[in-house]
């Protein structure tokens, strides 16, 4: 192996650890913000921008798409080039595509449909979104020690469920006064108090240390693809089918792809990802809960926000102010989950978090197939305590991930966890949307049982697709209760309270922008 070139270069001192913290934490909810406040707008965008369901659909898949498949590649960026110059770009960079989604309805680009500028806007919202997501926890691990570090991280995690929570009811706010133009429009002057706290309050260069070899390029390349395809298959796989061509073929490349990343890391000077982080249980067990926090909770918030709309008939902002209890128990859990931490350790916490919300989860089969607009209280218990779970476990998951890596990649390791999320996300909505379309294709064979008898009404189409919705959540309720029931075994096995990996620190040195170069010699 051919000697590497450590540059250790200097940081200094936060003096604004409250901007820092704002920068973080207002970063964190317009990222989040976009990825269900859009869902409620989509009549209204489809009938002025004359969309199919298609391409409606590609409205919420396009931001999401880019968003997993960069995510790792920003996490690194911030690593090697300093967290605040790439966190301000990726501001920036949503920024800009929230402007283009909001002039969709005025702008064509290339002469192409309007619903493509709107497509495009929000691609680019995920590549700025996929750098602002990762590293507001970074910045939030490293720029503060102790109760300071927990107290922040514990906001993080309270933050990020409030603006997944508010999403609907902001949405449906903001279309029915409004106008749809401002879903994405608000978020500029919230991105500008972003970009102001960051500047005065992050000082210089975030980050602290990065070895030679940069960037590795073919880890990148491998693992952006493997990405690309897995996701584009699960997102496509109710439409397209399961068993078709395109969803296998994208399966099985992906896979083959995620090999060659795996074998490229193993081998590389400088990986994105340190292979040998797997093997410390609670990386490890962090990363599995993760996976299993997406494929479960985070899948049932999505589809409990259908059966509200669809199944008991609320309006969109009658569904977002339903959700409200479920939000104001997450902001109770995120600090009583710290104080868990503080007496029992990560472990116990993660345990207690995860059995709550596999209770919790099962309690949404209690969902009534004939109810009216006041039986969503029948969910209430189940909310209350999933909120509540959820608010111990994300933060604490989330801590448990970079402090279980090397202290100069915590972006890195910020990313792994939520790249791990959105895609057990990805993979949670694609199975819980295949229980749903099998129960609506099960109220349509017996709405034409009903048209050939001559009793099909009005009524009875109603009351046959209450139930398929109701029968959806239920089946997919019990799916995302086994999955959370997996998790507690992972964490039972897997995570252990360790101390966080340490890596050498460099000397003070007597200028903000001194670097030290250090060679080493050959291996």
């Amino acid at each position: 192996m051919s000697g590497n070139t450590l540059h250790l270069r200097a940081v200094p001192p936060r003096n604004k650890p409250g901007l820092t913290l704002l920068a973080a934490l207002l970063g964190l909810f317009i990222a989040l913000l976009d990825v269900t406040v859009v869902t409620v707008a989509m009549p209204t965008i489809g009938e002025d921008l004359d969309a199919t369901f298609d391409d409606l659909e590609w409205v919420a898949n396009a931001y999401m798409l880019a968003l997993a498949v960069l995510i790792v590649t920003a996490g690194r960026l911030g690593d090697l080039y300093g967290q605040r110059v790439i966190y301000i770009i990726g501001v920036i960079v949503f920024l800009a595509g929230s402007v283009l989604c909001a002039a969709a309805g005025e702008v064509t680009l290339f002469g192409a449909e309007h619903i493509t500028t709107m497509h495009v806007g929000r691609v680019i919202q995920g590549v700025g979104g996929a750098v602002v997501l990762p590293l507001t926890l970074a910045i939030v691990y490293s720029s503060f020690e102790g109760k300071a570090r927990a107290k922040g991280i514990m906001m993080w995690g309270a933050v990020g469920g409030l603006a997944t929570a508010l999403g609907p009811l902001i949405g449906g706010l903001l279309v029915d006064h409004a106008g749809w133009e401002w879903i994405f429009l608000i978020n500029v002057p919230i991105g500008a108090v972003v970009i102001f706290a960051a500047i005065t309050g992050m000082g210089a260069d975030q980050r602290a240390a990065s070895t030679g070899n940069s960037i590795d390029l073919p880890g990148l390349v491998t693992l952006s693809a493997s990405l690309l395809c897995i996701n584009l298959a699960l997102i496509n796989g109710n439409s397209w089918g399961w068993t078709s061509v395109k969803v296998l073929g994208l399966l099985a490349v992906g896979l083959l792809l995620l090999v060659a990343f795996l074998a490229v890391e193993s081998r590389s000077s400088a990986p994105i990802i340190d292979l040998g982080w797997f093997r410390r249980p609670s990386f490890g067990g962090s990363i599995t809960t993760s996976f299993l926090l997406g494929a479960g909770m985070f899948s049932v918030i999505f589809y409990l926000s259908i059966y509200l709309q669809e199944g008991l008939d609320l309006s969109a902002q009658a569904t977002g102010v339903r959700l409200l209890p479920m939000t104001l128990m997450l902001m109770i859990g995120a600090p009583l989950g710290g104080r868990i931490v503080a007496k029992a350790g990560v472990r116990k916490a993660l345990l207690l978090s995860m059995t709550l919300m596999t209770v919790g989860i099962a309690l949404y089969t209690l969902a009534d197939p004939k109810g009216d607009a006041g039986s969503w209280t029948l969910l209430l218990p189940g909310m209350l305590i999933t909120g509540l779970a959820m608010g111990i476990a994300m933060p604490v998951a989330s801590e448990l991930t970079i402090s279980a890596a090397p202290q100069d990649q915590v972006g890195v390791a910020a990313s792994a966890g939520t790249m791990v999320r959105q895609v057990g996300n990805a993979v949670g909505i694609a199975i819980m949307g295949a229980l749903m379309s099998n129960r609506t294709e099960a109220a349509a064979d017996d709405m034409m049982a009903l048209q050939r008898k001559g009793e099909a009404t009005a009524e009875a189409a109603e009351a046959l697709h209450q139930r398929a919705v109701t029968e959806g959540l239920e089946y997919g309720a019990w799916y995302a209760t086994a999955i959370t029931a997996v998790s507690v075994v992972a964490i039972f096995f897997l995570v252990r309270d360790l101390k966080p990996a340490k890596t050498p620190q460099a000397p003070p040195p007597h200028r903000p922008d001194d670097t030290m170069r250090l060679t080493l010699p050959n291996a």
